[in-house]
């Protein structure tokens, strides 16, 4: 059974100091009490003789004692005492019997406990949020990581292993929060996938191959990447790409397909850099340089 959560005792120190700098007959202290829905028997009646004091530390001490540790209520005592605004002139002026300023130093003391507390809360929440976030990334690139080495193994046809290069790559990017589309089909063309980055639609292709049978393919997924809107896409090649396949690319033309190969799916598997860094990085170089064909852990966690 969960444990209920408990009031820290700053906070029911300050609300302690509050009720008694806020009402004076043990009588108003005990309506109080009635207000904000305590139980009747967890209050020392007013005429029994017990002093302000122990009426209220008595209602505490009871309150903690019950299972839900007296939560809800407190919860409750807190929100009314912090955005209390009216003081009896009765009891505060005619009589003296209170000190206003006191009351509102013990009302702001109070909220500050509760902001401090809130604080705590929200950086713990944070912290195990993000504790979790990355042991599911851990687990999730460990997964990826065992497929990526087994796509190197003996045994596996071409075509089966083009399938599961296509699958793994949409797990890598989706679980990298960068979600890829799945492969379809044009007239005459096959989109292997696509996906949406810093608002700009790119479509993907991806091989398997000899870096020296990369040219021709470069280049028809080039024309394919022209003859769209805006078009910009990313070739991902596992073997890399052969100097004649990047002259092809950039020679005399508006640069719009960014390129990627093993090295770069080992960087971001091996956690040195995250895929948003990566295609960040690639995209600048692209833009100021010209340059499509780069990858520099060092200098990407630099940038």
């Amino acid at each position: 059974m969960e444990t209920a959560p408990e009031i820290p005792l700053d906070i029911r120190e300050a609300m302690h100091d509050c009720i008694l700098s806020l009402f004076w007959p043990k009588k108003k202290i005990v309506e109080f009490f009635h207000s904000i829905g305590c139980p009747a028997n967890l209050v020392a009646h007013p005429e029994t003789g017990t002093t302000r004091h122990m009426i209220v530390v008595d209602a505490f001490s009871q309150l903690s004692a019950r299972p839900d540790r007296g939560y809800a209520i407190f919860q409750v005592m807190i929100d009314r005492l912090a955005n209390w605004i009216y003081f009896d002139p009765y009891y505060f002026e005619k009589l003296a019997k209170l000190d206003r300023t006191e009351a509102e130093r013990n009302i702001l003391r109070l909220k500050r406990s509760v902001e401090q507390r809130n604080s705590i809360t929200t950086s713990r929440r944070t912290a195990s949020h993000n504790a979790q976030r990355r042991q599911r990334t851990t687990v999730d690139l460990s997964a990826l990581k065992a497929a990526f080495s087994k796509m190197f193994g003996t045994g596996m046809t071409p075509q089966a292993r083009g399938r599961l290069f296509e699958t793994f790559l949409k797990e890598l990017f989706n679980r990298q929060a960068i979600n890829m589309g799945d492969p379809f089909r044009l007239e005459g063309e096959q989109i292997d996938g696509f996906f949406k980055f810093e608002g700009e639609n790119y479509i993907v292709e991806a091989k398997w191959q000899d870096p020296s049978t990369s040219t021709s393919d470069l280049y028809v997924f080039a024309h394919k990447v022209d003859g769209k809107m805006h078009g910009r896409g990313l070739f991902i090649s596992v073997n890399g790409f052969s100097n004649e396949s990047l002259r092809a690319i950039v020679h005399g033309k508006h640069i719009q397909t960014l390129l990627m190969d093993g090295e770069d799916l080992s960087h971001v598997l091996e956690e040195r850099t995250t895929l948003e860094a990566l295609l960040d990085y690639k995209i600048r170089a692209a833009q100021t340089r010209g340059e499509v064909y780069v990858c520099s852990v060092r200098q990407i966690s630099k940038v």
